[in-house]
Parts: C-alpha cells; sequence; structure tokens
C-alpha cells in the first residue's frame, strides 16, 4: 500500500457515529426468554480509523463482518474491564476492552500515530484498527479497542512474554492467551542472539516507536515476545528442546544454509526468511561448517570465496528485508537463537526459535492517577525501577531493555 499523504483533523478525532445493532435471528432464538438481544454501537474517530484500515489493507466491511458477530456482541457486553484480550473468529483481530480515560489516550494520540506508521511501515506498534463502544440497550456500556493480531491460531507459541523492562510488580495476575500463560518480565530468563542486521532493525525501530510514544506522553506500554520452537516436539520447556546443552558445544549448524537463502530470496513473503540457525561462538561455528557448504566449496578454487559470496547474499537478503521500508510484517518470524540460563542449576540450553514481536497497550498517559502511583511505589522502591515512571524514563529504559535481550550472534555476554 502506498504512503498517504492525508493527515487526521482534529475535527476528525472528536467526530463519532452511533448504530443500533441486534444479534441474529438464528441467535435470538436460542437466548432465555427477557434476554437483551439490542445494543447500541458507537464508532470513535470513524474517519482517522478508516484511513489506517486502508494503509493496511483492511476492507472496512469485511472488518465489521469480523467484530459484529453475536459471539463477540455477547462476549464484549458480559466481561469486565482488563479481561485481556478477545480474538474475532476469523483469527484476524485482537480486541482488548478498556478505560474510557485509555479511549481519550488513543484517540489523542491518533493524527500522531497515523503518520507515524504511514511514515514508518516497519513500525513495530500493534496497528490499532478502531475504537468503538458497546451498550446493551439498557445496560452498561462497554469500550474496546481492535487490534491487529499477532496471536494467530496457525501459529503456536511455545513461549508467549508482556514485557515492560522492569520486574517490579509484574508477577502477578497471570493471564492465557490461546492456552499460553503470557508471561511477565521476572519470568523471562532467556536473551535472544539474532543476525546483526536484524538486531540493527530492531533497535533502530523500537527507538523511532518509543520517540513517538515519548512526544505523545504515553508510559506503560510492553513489548509483546512469542518463541516459536523450530522443529519442536514433546519435550523440556513446554516443547522447547535444547539444541545443545552447556556440556555440548554449539558446533554445527541445523539447516541447509544454500537451501535457507534460496527460500529467503523466492519467498513471497519476504518477513519469512528460513534463515540457518547460527550460534553466537563464532569459533564453533567456523570448526564446522555445514555440509551443504562444503560441498559447494569442494568445487570452488578457495572455499573461503564461497563462504564470504554466501555470506553476501544472505547480508543482502537480510538488509533488504531489515530496510525496506514497505516492511510491515517485520516483527513477525526473525530466526534466533534463544540462551536459557536455568535457574537451579545455573546450566545452559540454546533453542533455535523464532520470534514475533510488537509494542502492545499504548493506552496509558503519564496522568494524575499515574503520578500519584509512582509517588506511593517511589516509597517502596527505587523511582527508577517501578513501572509507572515519566514518559521519557521509561522510553530509555525500554529502548535500553530490548538491547539487552536482543544480542548478535557472536556476542556471549551473560545474562
Amino acid at each position: 500500500m502506498a504512503k498517504s499523504t492525508r493527515e487526521i483533523t482534529a475535527m476528525e478525532v472528536r467526530a463519532t457515529e452511533k448504530n443500533r445493532i441486534r444479534y441474529s435471528t438464528n441467535h435470538v432464538t436460542q437466548l432465555p426468554p427477557g434476554t437483551i438481544t439490542e445494543f447500541d454501537w458507537k464508532d470513535y474517530c470513524p474517519l482517522g480509523f478508516r484511513l489506517v484500515q486502508e494503509l493496511e489493507g483492511i476492507e472496512h466491511d469485511d472488518y465489521v463482518h469480523s467484530i459484529c458477530t453475536d459471539e463477540t456482541l455477547q462476549k464484549l457486553s458480559s466481561e469486565k474491564i482488563g479481561k485481556v484480550f478477545h480474538i474475532s473468529n476469523d483469527n484476524r483481530f485482537l480486541i482488548k476492552i478498556l478505560r474510557k480515560s485509555e479511549i481519550k489516550v488513543t484517540l489523542e494520540m491518533l493524527p500522531g500515530y497515523y503518520s507515524h506508521i504511514n511514515k514508518y511501515r516497519s513500525s513495530l506498534f500493534t496497528r490499532i484498527y478502531g475504537v468503538h463502544a458497546l451498550k446493551p440497550v439498557g445496560g452498561v456500556k462497554t469500550y474496546f479497542a481492535v487490534m491487529s493480531n499477532m496471536l494467530h491460531s496457525m501459529v503456536f507459541m511455545n513461549k508467549l512474554y508482556d514485557l515492560k523492562g522492569s520486574p517490579k510488580g509484574r508477577t502477578n495476575k497471570k493471564i492465557e492467551v490461546r492456552n499460553t500463560t503470557v508471561l511477565k518480565d521476572i519470568d523471562l530468563d532467556f536473551c535472544f542472539y539474532v543476525d546483526p542486521l536484524a538486531r540493527q532493525r530492531i533497535i533502530k525501530q523500537t527507538k523511532l516507536d518509543c520517540e513517538l510514544l515519548e512526544e505523545e506522553g504515553i508510559m506503560d506500554y510492553s513489548l509483546l515476545v512469542g518463541l516459536q520452537a523450530q522443529e519442536s516436539c514433546p519435550g523440556s520447556l513446554h516443547g522447547l528442546n535444547p539444541v545443545y546443552g552447556s556440556f555440548t558445544p554449539p558446533c554445527s549448524f541445523k539447516s541447509d544454509s544454500t537451501k535457507s537463502i534460496k527460500t529467503a530470496l523466492n519467498s513471497p513473503d519476504r518477513s519469512f526468511v528460513t534463515m540457518n540457525p547460527f550460534s553466537p561462538d563464532r569459533d564453533s561455528v567456523e570448526s564446522e561448517k555445514p555440509k551443504s557448504i562444503q560441498s559447494v566449496a569442494s568445487n570452488s578454487t578457495s572455499s573461503k570465496t564461497n563462504q564470504i559470496n554466501s555470506k553476501s547474499i544472505l547480508a543482502a537478503t537480510l538488509n533488504d528485508l531489515f530496510h525496506n521500508s514497505s516492511s510491515i510484517n517485520f516483527g513477525m518470524k526473525i530466526p534466533a537463537r534463544a540462551r536459557r540460563v536455568t535457574r537451579e542449576t545455573g546450566e545452559e540450553e540454546w533453542y533455535d526459535v523464532l520470534l514475533y514481536i510488537g509494542i502492545v497497550d499504548t493506552f496509558q498517559d503519564y496522568g494524575m492517577k499515574k503520578r500519584i502511583e509512582h509517588c506511593y511505589k517511589s516509597i517502596q522502591h527505587n523511582s527508577n525501577s517501578i513501572s509507572t515512571v515519566h514518559p521519557k524514563i521509561y522510553s530509555s529504559r525500554f529502548q535500553d531493555f530490548v538491547s539487552n535481550i536482543f544480542l548478535p550472534h557472536g556476542d556471549d555476554r551473560s545474562l
């Protein structure tokens, strides 16, 4: 989708649309007598969010059809704030119940948010496609946002983390999404070794996204990190199986490099780069090359030349992937090696994984309530270690956190 020069105006931000909707006839016949079947539906900034939908290739009619189902209406009208996520029946959208104050923050941020994702198409922000209110006739109004779904049912997440960069107060209220517990900062015992180009792009895009949030006065957002094990089978760590442990040195790749490069170059979905797993120990990697590389080298005058050429092709592919401004799937399917130090024994384990990352929960500003919370928590903990801090401090700490958990392969620093 080409970039738009359109901007969202203040008048459009204030605009709303109201409609009366009801359950389908088939659903109504299955409900107990006296059940409320009609709802008042309110769209906030409909033209503004329509622009976001168009930018992301979402047909508005499909969007309405996905979120206005009987099941969604029933869930939204019966749940409380903080029920985290509902997922639309077609798995396309995540629906989160919000407070009215969070709706206000989202609307105030919308013009800058739209300009940002229009300019930086590889933004890590989870896309927000609409904010709405639903009220059963005679009932209580529920506010909610509709977002892109990075937790699609076709993708099984072995681990799922909601990370803020601060462990303080991050152990309570564990939730589940698709039978996977969403873990917090205190549970994180991984760091992730990725290609240097991938790391550079992650850190750069995180900085750009955080600059917008800082400018808009937003804090308390999270990095959602999903781990999908490659070649996983039932075993340790909920289906993640170590590639090697601390007593088995990393000495070989597990994938065919030539095939991986070919896949990356020919794949229509440039976000799906099936790279060979790599070890953070360069010397160990050099000690034993993949068989496919050895066979290519045997037919050339210099194995080193072939290795350089292979790396150049892969580097060019990654450069196109991570620096292409139109890459809206950036953050999805990033190949990595996950390093885990078991807390009980201190032993290391390594896992081949695909990472799914995105910045979520950009609904909270540093208003009076959060300022009071900051003062209260500062009495109990170091003021810079708690999650409730000024947006500038939050942004800086969040960026440092991201740079510390995503490391370039070849870096063997400790957890």
